[in-house]
C-alpha cells in the first residue's frame, strides 16, 4: 500500500482487507413514464426506486487463503454462485479512524483479478474487486 492520507478498508466474511482506491459506491435514479388521462394528457417522469451498481476495489492486499479470497472463488468458476452478505467498506484517515462507513446489503463478488506474491509471508495482491448488491445504507462517523 502507498501511504496516503485515506485508504479503504472491506470488512467481509470476519476478516479486513485495505484497498488504496473505490470506484462506483453510488445508486442511479430509475425514472418511468407515465401518461395521465384527461383531456390535456402529459407525460410525466416519475422516479422509481433507485439502481445500485456494482463497486470495485482497487490495489489490495490479502493474505494467501483468506476468507476473502475463498469469497471470490465461485465468482471465476462458471455455474457457482456465491454466498450474498451483508459487507462493511470504510473510509479510513491515516491514523486507522473510520471517517465514513458503507454497509453493502446482499452484497456479492461479480469478479476478481489476484496474483499470489512470495516472500516471508505468503499474500495475494488483489488488483481489483468488484463486488455486487442490492442497496446500501451510509453513515458518517
Amino acid at each position: 500500500m502507498n501511504s496516503s492520507d485515506f485508504y479503504f478498508e472491506l470488512s467481509a466474511n470476519g476478516e479486513q482487507t485495505s484497498f488504496e482506491t473505490v470506484d462506483g459506491v453510488s445508486t442511479e435514479p430509475v425514472l418511468k413514464h407515465a401518461l395521465l388521462p384527461g383531456e390535456h394528457p402529459f407525460k410525466y417522469r416519475l422516479p422509481s426506486l433507485p439502481k445500485a451498481k456494482s463497486i470495485v476495489l482497487k490495489n489490495g492486499k490479502s493474505v494467501s487463503g483468506s476468507k476473502l479470497m475463498q469469497w471470490c472463488a465461485p465468482a471465476s468458476e462458471e455455474g457457482d454462485l456465491p454466498k450474498k452478505g451483508s459487507v462493511l467498506l470504510y473510509l479510513k484517515d491515516s491514523s486507522g479512524k473510520p471517517l465514513v462507513e458503507w454497509t453493502l446489503h446482499n452484497a456479492f463478488p461479480l469478479n476478481h483479478h489476484a496474483k499470489k506474491e512470495a516472500g516471508k509471508l505468503p499474500a495475494t495482491v488483489i488488483e481489483d474487486l468488484e463486488l455486487g448488491y442490492s442497496f446500501y445504507t451510509f453513515t458518517k462517523k
